[in-house]
């Protein structure tokens, strides 16, 4: 059966006779490769064969960042194989994608061609390969941290900077999608399972047959068939883990929970045993305060609610702050936010040099209606915080404080997640509170029920709370400092 073009295709193959600028002579791609030598070949993926190549002066026809013409160049060339199961519309969709939208943490496309039965891709080279080949290899530690930034980075620009009203869903994020040039600078590629969809509501999604690669591939999405922007989510959580274990998302070769690392990596951080994953090449490198950091942020991509996923923004933060732990210039951070992102109104309490934090108080029942803060400065002088939730009047009737000893410093929190009932139903809020120091663990103050979250960190971290507040205490976050 003869298939129709769909209207994306349509309007692709429009744009791409607008390109005749980026169409290549089939036989310059040949002299390039050396007919697709196999002396040249570098790889193989869905797509067809890929072959390094140096495009002669008279077809390089693609300029650089600053406008000027490239007088020749090395490339990567990927040849359709029409046996290969990908076809004209990943043809299609990657001309559409890589010319329309640049950066700098994407793949640059130098050109194509569609003569006769060749449909013929033509990157940029980038040097090193792809990120897939240095899992477990001697990168340190702030290598991978900066690879991953540049990774999130593309992801992030994909995600809500292409363009006003959209964004682009990769639909296959996966370490060897991930390209390194020479300077360990991070792109990402192989755009021929994106899709486009609507960024005007909370959640883009869009029906489609599952796509993506075992092991990477969003569980929610095979499983619903239902695409949004947490599916990449999801894919570069398992890339985030493989940076950190030295390892592939799936080796066959195993039968247990090792084979598949998006699950021994969750069940291992659930027991607090995540550090026994960790490339043993890295383990003595990590500090503390970084490997805490960039955990945390990669187990919550993997939450099989989506609702619970960060966005690339989130990651890219946290990804910055474990970098800066790490090096040792960090000075205050943010510590995600757990409950709602969009409920009430934001509020923060940041500590001062001079102050430290002597009383908390709650207004609780099945979850937190309000939350308050008592500090001291050197000369013992007390102040208190605005009530941060409870308007309108709303209390839950209970009320109470946790007071702190002088030389009690607070080293984590613990929660859970949850959603109101009654006659304000459904909205995310905090449900409960824990609070731990170095001498007590307070609490849990309101319902243990919902989703549970966790945040420990070292003594003398501890520099304040954030979060949003209306009606209740809708989100919790916490500042700290490095300690080095």
């Amino acid at each position: 059966m003869q298939r129709h073009p769909t209207h994306l295709q349509n309007f692709v193959m429009s744009l791409i006779q607008e390109l005749d600028h980026l169409k290549i002579p089939v036989q310059d791609i040949k002299l390039a490769t050396n007919n697709f030598s196999d002396s040249n070949f570098i790889g193989q993926g869905g797509f067809g064969r890929v072959y390094k190549g140096q495009l002669p002066i008279s077809a390089a026809a693609s300029t650089t960042a600053t406008g000027s013409i490239r007088p020749s160049t090395t490339v990567a060339v990927k040849r359709l194989d029409v046996k290969g199961g990908q076809g004209q519309s990943e043809f299609l969709m990657e001309i559409f994608m890589l010319s329309s939208y640049k950066h700098e943490n994407i793949v640059s496309l130098v050109g194509f061609c569609e003569e006769g039965d060749e449909k013929i891709l033509v990157y940029n080279h980038e040097g090193r390969g792809s990120l897939d080949n240095y899992l477990a290899t001697d990168l340190t530690w702030v290598q991978r941290l900066l690879i991953c930034l540049g990774a999130a980075r593309g992801l992030n620009y994909l995600h809500s900077g292409v363009g006003e009203g959209h964004r682009v869903l990769h639909r296959d994020i996966k370490s060897s999608n991930v390209l390194l040039d020479e300077n360990w600078e991070a792109k990402i590629s192989d755009f021929g399972l994106s899709k486009i969809g609507p960024t005007n509501q909370e959640l883009t999604f869009l029906v489609t047959n599952a796509a993506g690669t075992f092991g990477y591939v969003d569980p929610l999405y095979v499983s619903t068939g239902v695409l949004t922007k947490e599916s990449d989510v999801y894919s570069f959580g398992v890339i985030l883990f493989e940076v950190l274990c030295g390892r592939l998302a799936m080796i066959g070769q195993y039968d247990d929970e090792r084979r598949f690392l998006s699950h021994w990596a969750q069940l291992r951080y659930k027991e607090g045993k995540l550090d026994e994953l960790v490339f043993h090449k890295i383990r003595e490198q990590i500090k503390p305060n970084s490997l805490r950091t960039f955990s945390r942020i990669a187990i919550q991509c993997l939450k099989f609610d989506r609702k619970q996923r960060p966005t690339m923004a989130m990651i890219m933060e946290q990804l910055q702050i474990s970098l800066e732990f790490q090096i040792g210039c960090r000075r205050i951070s943010r510590i995600g936010l757990w409950g709602s992102s969009t409920g009430g109104s934001p509020w923060s309490l940041q500590l001062d040099s001079n102050q430290k934090l002597r009383k908390i108080t709650i207004d609780h029942e099945d979850w937190l209606y309000s939350i308050c803060f008592t500090t001291e400065d050197f000369s013992g002088s007390l102040e208190s915080s605005p009530r941060h939730g409870g308007t309108g009047g709303n209390s839950g009737g209970r009320i109470s404080e946790v007071d702190f000893n002088g030389d009690e410093e607070l080293i984590g929190i613990l929660g859970t997640v949850g959603k109101t009932t009654g006659r304000y139903a459904n909205y995310i809020v905090i449900s409960s509170l824990c609070f731990k120091t170095t001498k007590n663990t307070y609490g849990p103050f309101g319902k243990e029920t919902g989703t549970s979250f966790s945040v420990p960190w070292d003594v003398g971290s501890f520099a304040g709370f954030y979060g949003r507040a209306g009606f209740y205490l809708d989100g919790l976050g916490c500042y700290v400092k490095a300690t080095i």
